[in-house]
């Protein structure tokens, strides 16, 4: 990376555009900060330990209108908002949750809930791949995780689409939906970590939580947090890399044939989906201090934002970076994040993924798209609004 750095008033979501400007430089200024285009300086952002994440998601409060409030003092003290020893605190409870021989066990039972998704398909020639798939599993898998009854999985779905879809998206017409939302959530983890202590604690996630607050790893008040943490964590953004993973894979017949002749493609296949359609777009950081990212200065109170869209396209790290190529390697999934901040909920979600797309090819070989793959696009996520498929040829 060398100085002078090209500036650009914004920088826009076209693969096209986005190629032009990282063909300049590998960073450029826009109106709002450092936009980073390459892959390798986008890793090293992403494990600056002088830039920090939990200011970026206070600036998505700002920027909706959530400024002030119940709802805001509440996000104020969560994980997502926090830094520093603070936020080390509140990871310590997730890492005893989402990875290691918990997660493990869950793999039998995410195979089960996606197969019985697959068998309420009611009209497999006209399949809703969003209403039929990526809505149920991952909400359901909720529900597992926590002990909660299964007939509340579609309000808990409705609670993570409606506190952070209009956060994501910066849709201000929104805001008070997600408010309401957020404090909803507040209630219903309240309820059921409540309801759990009345019943008897077994070895869900909800009663792992429960015990870590009763050992002092936690106050009451932050075990709220983290049942309301991993509701949002498990669903939303998972709904929407299934429906892009789903999408990438069926709308090029080659794809999904090579999938079904070869079972064990599905991983390398849906690493190499997300590549070409993550969830998120951008990822972007503050520092609070003048650093260096390479040999560029970063200015104090300043934000860095990594275009995770362009830097998966990087042909410095990807041969023919627009296609879609099942040998590719391991490479890491930047949509995760990394360092410090990097998604602890991302090995339950690449196993929700890998479960919806191997049932999926292996009971229906035939499948294709049968209609719009409809999409928002906003420079931070990617929305999959409708993924329709003819599943029986």
């Amino acid at each position: 990376m060398t100085n002078p750095i090209p500036w650009v008033p914004e920088i826009g979501e076209e693969p096209a555009q986005l190629a032009a400007l990282r063909e300049r430089s590998a960073a450029v200024r826009s109106l709002r900060g450092l936009e980073v285009l390459r892959y390798r300086p986008a890793v090293e952002v992403l494990e600056h330990k002088d830039l920090e994440k939990g200011a970026s998601f206070q600036r998505r409060l700002d920027d909706i209108g959530i400024v002030d409030g119940e709802a805001r003092a509440v996000w104020e003290r969560m994980l997502v908002t926090s830094e520093g020893e603070r936020r080390r605190h509140l990871r310590v409870p997730f890492t005893g949750l989402l990875r290691g021989p918990h997660l493990a066990r869950l793999r039998n039972e995410i195979r089960r809930i996606v197969e019985e998704a697959l068998d309420e398909i009611e009209d497999p020639g006209d399949a809703d791949l969003m209403a039929d798939l990526a809505w149920k599993i991952p909400s359901r898998v909720y529900c597992h995780l926590v002990s909660a009854p299964r007939d509340q999985a579609d309000f808990a779905a409705h609670l993570s689409d409606a506190t952070l879809a209009p956060i994501l998206t910066c849709d201000r017409t929104r805001r008070q939906e997600s408010v309401d939302a957020f404090k909803a959530t507040y209630d219903f983890v309240a309820r059921h970590l409540e309801e759990r202590r009345r019943t008897g604690l077994g070895d869900d996630f909800t009663s792992i939580m429960i015990r870590q607050q009763m050992e002092g790893k936690q106050s009451e008040e932050e075990l709220v947090f983290e049942g309301i943490a991993l509701l949002q964590a498990s669903i939303d953004n998972t709904v929407h890399q299934i429906g892009l993973v789903l999408g990438t894979l069926l709308e090029e017949p080659g794809r999904w044939r090579a999938i079904c002749v070869d079972p064990a493609s599905v991983p390398a296949g849906v690493e190499e989906a997300m590549r070409l359609n993550p969830r998120f777009g951008t990822i972007f950081r503050h520092a609070p201090a003048a650093t260096m990212l390479g040999d560029i200065p970063v200015s104090a109170d300043s934000w860095v934002y990594v275009s995770i869209r362009s830097a998966n396209r990087d042909p410095e790290q990807f041969d023919d970076p627009d296609a879609f190529h099942f040998d590719r390697g391991t490479k890491r999934a930047l949509q995760f994040g990394g360092g410090p901040y990097s998604c602890l909920g991302q090995v339950m979600a690449r196993s929700e993924i890998h479960e919806v797309v191997a049932a999926l090819s292996g009971r229906f070989p035939g499948a294709g798209l049968s209609g719009k793959w409809s999409r928002t696009v906003t420079n931070a996520v990617t929305e999959t609004k409708s993924l329709r498929a003819r599943l029986r040829s």
